[in-house]
């Protein structure tokens, strides 16, 4: 599709968080809406936000924060959630923290009271290139999981109807890949203290995208 205005400034956006990442030494990962488009290499659809995780984000935040001001956007954190986002020409892009350890990263969607595990190996090991700039993508599998698996998140969010349109995407983008969700959804978890402490007792316990299959079974 053509670059429409909303489109052109995200561009701008991916650009300098591309920058200002390395820059400051650590990776940010975009996931959600761009990820089909950051996969296929050009916008699919028009955006009206964009979110990414940080590596070790807080241990470079007030880096972060400088040199995003240095051009142009108005960064402000939520230390409640530890979610920094920053603002311009009337679009924002909010960003989480991420963490490794060892092979599992830990995206704290809610800093320390929401966190989704998963492998590493789910997200880009080298930047894609998109038109004129280059950006790593969090990966189809955790997109996948998280549209499938809303729960992993949020007590009650509901799907819209771009989700669904892109959910018809996505399984014809994973099956390209030869990548099956029965296979990779049972290496995803999370835990929410977040929403059990606001009237969900569910969440008091993780949270699993498939259970594992008993010993013998494959």
């Amino acid at each position: 599709m053509d670059l429409s205005p909303n489109n052109q400034r995200y561009l701008g956006f991916l650009k300098d968080i591309y920058e200002v990442a390395v820059a400051c030494g650590t990776t940010t990962y975009i996931w959600g809406g761009f990820t089909l488009d950051l996969v296929a290499g050009q916008f699919l659809r028009e955006h009206h936000d964009l979110d990414g995780f940080t590596l070790n984000m807080l241990d470079v935040l007030p880096a972060l924060m400088e040199h995003y001001a240095q051009r142009g956007y108005t960064p402000s954190f939520r230390d409640d959630i530890d979610m920094l986002v920053i603002a311009k020409d009337g679009l924002h892009a909010a960003f989480n923290r991420l963490e490794l350890d060892g092979e599992i990263a830990m995206w704290r969607h809610a800093g320390d009271e929401g966190t989704v595990y998963f492998p590493v190996t789910w997200l880009d090991a080298a930047p894609r290139d998109f038109y004129d700039t280059r950006a790593y993508s969090a990966g189809l599998r955790l997109d996948y999981a998280l549209k499938t698996n809303i729960r992993l998140t949020h007590a009650t969010w509901e799907p819209r109807e771009k989700d669904r349109v892109a959910l018809v995407r996505l399984e014809a983008a994973l099956a390209a890949a030869d990548l099956d969700p029965e296979v990779f959804l049972r290496q995803v978890w999370s835990f929410n203290p977040f929403w059990a402490k606001r009237g969900y007792p569910e969440y008091a316990m993780p949270v699993v995208a498939r259970p594992l299959l008993p010993l013998g079974r494959s």
